[in-house]
C-alpha cells in the first residue's frame, strides 16, 4: 500500500488483493490510491467516497522466475544444488525453476538473488539449458519473483515487452490514473512509455530499483511525474548503507523539483505476520515522513495472505522452523492504521517550515509567474493566520506548485475534472475536491 501523505490527514494506496468488506474498511481508513482492478465497484457502493486513484505496475524490463508446480511456493535449504532453467514452459520445485530471462549473462562465482534478496544463490556451473546453483539460505521461493544479478548489467532487455503493452492498453482503456515501470534504468526507458501512451492523461511513475536508474536519477525526474524508491529489489543490487544515504538525497531532489516521490517495500515488513511492527520499522517510517516523502508504500504487508495450514504438509513442517503461524496479508487493515497514526505524528512533529525556505531558495531563477503565485500563496496564509489555502486548478499544476512549498495548512485543490481530483492524492497536503456541477459554480 503506497501512503500518499498529507499534512491535514494521512492516506494511503493499496496493493492488494482483498475483499469487498476489506477495501470499503481500507477506503474509510484514509487510502486514497490502490494498486488494483476492483476498486471503482467498491467506491459506488460509498456513499460520499473521497477521491481514489487507481495505479497500474507493469514489469518493464526486469527478469523473474518461473512458474511453480500446484502454484508454490516451494521451500529451499541452504546447501542444497538449485537449477535456474531457460525454458519457461518448466514448471519449478524446490530442485529448478524457469526464468524470463534465457540469454547467457552469469559466470561461474557469480551471485543472484531472488525476491528481494531474500533467497540468495551462488552460481557453481554453466550448464547447456541451465545454471547449477548453490542455495546460500534457507527460504520460500515463490511465482514470478524478481532477480537481480548484482555482478552483471543486462542491456538488451526491453523497455516495454510484449505483455506490458497488453497492460498498457488496458490502462489506456479503463482510465487508469498511474501508471509505473519497473526497474527503469535511465531517460530513454521513460521516454519510450511516454510515446506508448500517447496524449493520455496519465501520470508516469518511475520506479528506482537498480543500481543504472540510482545513478541517473536526476535525469529520470526531469520527465517522471513522480518516483517510487523500491528499497527491496534495489537492495538486492547496492548496498543497504549506501540506499539509506541514497533514499535521503533522492527525495530531497525530488521535494525541490516539486514532484511526489513514495518510498516502496519493507516499510512495515513485520506486519506481514503480526499485529504491530516493530520500533525500527515505525522509527523508519517517522523518518521518511519527516525527510520530506510524499508517500508511503505497503506491498507485502497488504498482500493476499495464506495461512500455513493451506500449505502442503511437507512445506507445513519445514515452515514451522522457518515461518511464524501464518505467512503475509493477515493484518491489512491494522497495517494501514498504524502506518497512518506513525505518519500522523512524524507530520505534527516536523518544522515545515525549513522545507518552505529550502524550496524558495533552490527554485529557479527567474522566478516563472505560477512559482512566485504559489509560494506567495503559502506565505500569506502563513502569515495572515489562515486556516485553509483554496486552489481552483483543471489539470491539476496550480495545486500541485502550492504542495511544492509545504504549507502547515490543509490544501483544498478543486476541480471538475475526476481524473484530476484522483490524481492529486498523490501529492503532499491536497484535499482534492471534485466539483461534478458546472465550472461556473465552482
Amino acid at each position: 500500500m503506497v501512503f500518499p501523505i498529507s499534512q491535514a490527514s494521512s492516506s494511503g494506496i493499496l496493493r492488494t488483493k482483498v475483499s469487498k468488506e476489506t477495501l470499503t474498511k481500507l477506503v474509510k481508513s484514509g487510502m486514497n490510491i490502490a494498486i488494483i482492478s476492483t476498486l471503482r465497484e467498491v467506491l459506488q457502493e460509498l456513499p460520499n467516497s473521497p477521491p481514489v486513484g487507481i495505479w497500474l505496475d507493469i514489469n518493464g524490463p526486469k527478469v523473474r522466475t518461473g512458474k511453480l508446480a500446484n502454484g508454490g511456493p516451494v521451500y529451499l535449504r541452504k546447501g542444497d544444488e538449485f537449477f535456474f532453467v531457460n525454458d519457461q514452459s518448466v514448471l519449478g520445485d524446490h530442485t529448478k525453476v524457469a526464468t524470463t530471462y534465457t540469454r547467457e549473462l552469469v559466470q561461474v562465482g557469480d551471485k543472484m538473488c531472488v525476491d528481494d534478496g531474500l533467497l540468495s544463490f551462488a552460481v557453481v556451473e554453466r550448464l547447456e539449458n541451465s545454471i547449477r546453483c548453490i542455495v546460500e539460505n534457507n527460504g520460500v521461493l515463490g511465482e514470478n519473483k524478481g532477480i537481480n544479478f548484482p555482478e552483471r548489467t543486462i542491456e538488451d532487455l526491453p523497455t516495454i515487452s510484449p505483455k506490458d503493452s497488453q497492460d498498457i492498453q488496458f490502462a489506456l482503456k479503463h482510465d487508469v490514473d498511474f501508471i509505473s515501470i519497473s526497474c527503469i534504468r535511465d531517460i530513454e526507458d521513460m521516454t519510450e512509455v511516454r510515446i506508448r501512451l500517447g496524449n493520455s492523461q496519465i501520470k508516469v511513475l518511475a520506479k528506482i530499483e537498480n543500481k543504472r536508474s540510482m545513478i541517473n536519477f536526476e535525469s529520470i525526474l526531469r520527465v517522471a511525474d513522480g518516483v517510487v524508491i523500491d528499497r527491496g529489489y534495489l537492495g538486492a543490487e547496492v548496498e543497504v548503507d549506501v540506499i539509506s544515504i541514497a533514499q535521503k538525497k533522492m527525495v530531497a531532489l525530488a521535494n525541490v523539483a516539486g514532484k511526489p516521490i513514495m518510498i516502496a517495500n519493507q516499510m512495515l515488513e513485520s506486519m506481514c505476520t503480526n499485529p504491530r511492527p516493530t520500533r525500527s520499522e515505525a522509527a523508519d517510517v517517522a523518518n521518511a515522513v519527516m525527510d520530506g516523502v510524499d508517500g508511503l508504500v505497503l506491498s507485502g504487508e497488504t498482500a493476499l495472505g495464506k495461512h500455513r495450514s493451506s500449505f502442503p504438509t511437507h512445506l507445513r513442517d519445514r515452515l514451522s522452523s522457518y515461518q511464524p503461524t501464518h505467512l503475509a496479508g493477515e493484518y491489512v487493515v491494522e497495517t494501514v492504521e498504524t502506518m497512518r497514526k506513525i505518519a500522523n505524528q512524524a507530520e505534527l512533529n516536523t518544522n515545515y517550515l525549513e522545507f518552505q525556505a529550502k524550496a524558495m531558495r533552490n527554485v529557479a531563477k527567474p522566478v516563472h509567474v505560477n512559482e512566485s503565485i504559489a509560494s506567495s500563496a503559502v506565505l500569506a496564509a502563513r502569515q495572515i493566520g489562515a486556516t485553509v489555502i483554496v486552489c481552483i486548478t483543471e489539470a491539476g499544476g496550480t495545486a500541485r506548485l502550492v504542495a511544492k512549498y509545504r504549507p502547515l495548512i490543509p490544501v483544498l485543490a478543486a476541480t471538475t475534472i475526476a481524473r484530476t481530483s484522483r490524481q492529486l492524492m498523490a501529492n503532499f497536503g491536497l484535499e482534492p475536491y471534485h466539483h461534478k456541477g458546472s465550472p461556473e459554480r465552482l
